[in-house]
């Protein structure tokens, strides 16, 4: 038969109030006798029953994160933190992952929202308004990552895309680049049209002529295929992605080539996945704190559950250029 919480306190010599106060953290227990509840845990195998917890509480100590790509490298770092951040302060987190798809992207929410989660963090611009209110309704406390609203219950996390650009571009034009191309991601996404329309503005603040703007899908694959498309027309001298992941498809399309990097074709990607590191040559990009954004959006909604209000807060988080060797002095 399964260890009941009564068997774990006739082990320890404590009461069931006791050992529901270690377990829950609800009131100071002497150093030994908690040291004895969790010996007594651990002999025994005793295993919590959180579902049985969170109903008799009415709330969940679970909280929930949701991504749009589980598998794209620039995720696990910030799931990573909050993950973290969350077992500091005794709750856990549910990573769900939406592959960019709506449909999942509410099927999501629905799930959090039956398991009672305070809160839920959203890295995804892939969401409709009629979802985050339905998380405020419910009074779900719930951080987004480049929505740009903040309100009751909405927290707000804002990446300085266009520092990280305007050095980018800077740094090309001190190379002596004047001819160049951007490849972007998904338009419908909020942060990828940020980051496009940073990238116009800078260009011409500049004098650099844009020679192209291709639309990819922040894939490999779609960046091999779109330099193609980019070099096929009236070939720039300099490329910079939207991501680090299509950069690496550029990469592989200029070998293919047999287009020197950078003598002949410059990149720069964006983001500064671990992987940027270790290409050949070494990838130029635009380092996104990734570790700070999960810790940032944590504390935002750690602190609208901890408040009555459900304040909203916005967090900006900067971004800075990473010089490796993909970009260099244009070839006469």
């Amino acid at each position: 038969m399964a260890t009941s919480i009564k068997d774990v306190a006739a082990r320890a010599g404590v009461s069931i109030a006791t050992v529901s106060h270690v377990l829950n953290g609800t009131r100071h227990t002497r150093p030994q006798t908690r040291d004895r509840v969790l010996a007594a845990i651990n002999d025994l195998g005793y295993s919590q029953n959180l579902a049985a917890r969170n109903l008799a509480r009415g709330t969940s100590t679970l909280l929930g994160v949701i991504v749009s790509d589980v598998r794209n490298p620039f995720f696990p770092e910030i799931t990573t933190a909050f993950q973290d951040s969350a077992l500091a302060h005794g709750m856990d987190a549910l990573v769900l992952n939406t592959n960019y798809d709506a449909e999942r992207t509410l099927n999501s929410v629905r799930r959090l929202i039956g398991l009672q989660v305070p809160g839920v963090a959203i890295f995804t611009s892939q969401i409709d308004g009629s979802v985050m209110d339905t998380l405020a309704q419910q009074r779900i406390s719930a951080v987004y990552l480049d929505l740009g609203r903040v309100a009751v219950a909405v927290s707000n996390i804002l990446i300085d895309y266009e520092k990280g650009i305007a050095e980018a571009l800077e740094y090309l034009r001190q190379l002596g680049h004047r001819r160049i191309s951007y490849i972007s991601g998904p338009p419908k996404l909020f942060s990828v049209q940020r980051r496009r329309d940073a990238f116009i503005r800078t260009a011409a603040k500049l004098g650099l002529k844009v020679v192209s703007l291709v639309d990819s899908d922040f894939t490999v694959r779609g960046g091999y295929q779109a330099c193609s498309e980019v070099l096929e027309a009236d070939r720039p001298t300099a490329i910079m992605a939207g991501n680090d992941l299509t950069a690496i498809g550029i990469l592989h399309r200029a070998y293919d080539l047999r287009l020197r990097v950078p003598e002949d074709l410059s990149v720069i990607g964006f983001d500064d996945i671990t992987f940027a590191e270790y290409t050949q040559p070494g990838l130029t990009t635009v380092a996104v704190p990734r570790q700070e954004i999960g810790r940032v959006a944590f504390d935002a909604l750690w602190a609208m559950i901890n408040d009555a209000d459900l304040t909203g807060r916005e967090v900006r988080v900067s971004t800075r250029l990473v010089v490796r060797q993909s970009a260099g002095i244009p070839a006469a």
